[in-house]
């Protein structure tokens, strides 16, 4: 019992001393380290990082584009689309196909917007692999980006909605929501 209770003071003593410490170095580095935005961005008219005139063109078109879309100002078409394809490995390995042939070339091979002509390109190609993770990489936006393309937010982006039949774009979806695995014909095999 004795222990016990020498344990669980010094578990206390351990505790506050952190926690008297954690608030110091708290303190110091709010009064003399915090950036000049940061101590800066909760006072009236003060600017904030993230208001559109600190963003870059880039910046300032995906958010174009994520607030088109989030504010339905997109044919219902796309607002109601299900994807009937699913995510089964025969649509991933199609899906991989179309995104080698349609994709990759401004994409890159696995969706961090590295793709031979991304160099070449202003805004650069999307960075699909980080979009996948986003809350707004639903199925209808997807189908709605790749359908549509960019051109209206300032994009090379091709609409591929006249290339490719909408159970071709459900793969490529497929194939993203995969994780960019790679295709070959052993994978096609089983």
């Amino acid at each position: 019992m004795l222990e016990f209770r020498a344990r669980h003071m010094l578990a206390g003593v351990l505790a506050a001393f952190l926690t008297t410490f954690a608030a110091h170095a708290l303190a110091q580095d709010n009064q003399n380290s915090a950036p000049g935005w940061w101590s800066n961005m909760w006072k009236e008219g003060q600017v904030t990082p993230w208001e559109l005139k600190n963003m870059s063109p880039e910046q300032r078109q995906r958010l174009a584009r994520h607030s088109t879309f989030m504010n339905k100002d997109v044919p219902q078409i796309y607002l109601d689309a299900e994807n009937d394809v699913g995510y089964t490995t025969r649509a991933i390995l199609a899906g991989g196909d179309l995104y080698v042939a349609h994709c990759t070339k401004c994409h890159g091979d696995t969706g961090l917007g590295n793709g031979e002509a991304a160099g070449d390109l202003m805004p650069s190609p999307a960075l699909l692999a980080y979009l996948m993770e986003q809350p707004i990489a639903i199925d209808p936006y997807l189908l709605w980006t790749v359908s549509e393309g960019g051109v209206a937010f300032g994009t090379k982006m091709p609409a591929f909605k006249d290339v490719l039949s909408k159970e071709q774009i459900w793969q490529i979806v497929a194939y993203l929501r995969a994780g960019f695995p790679t295709v070959s014909p052993a994978s096609a095999e089983h």
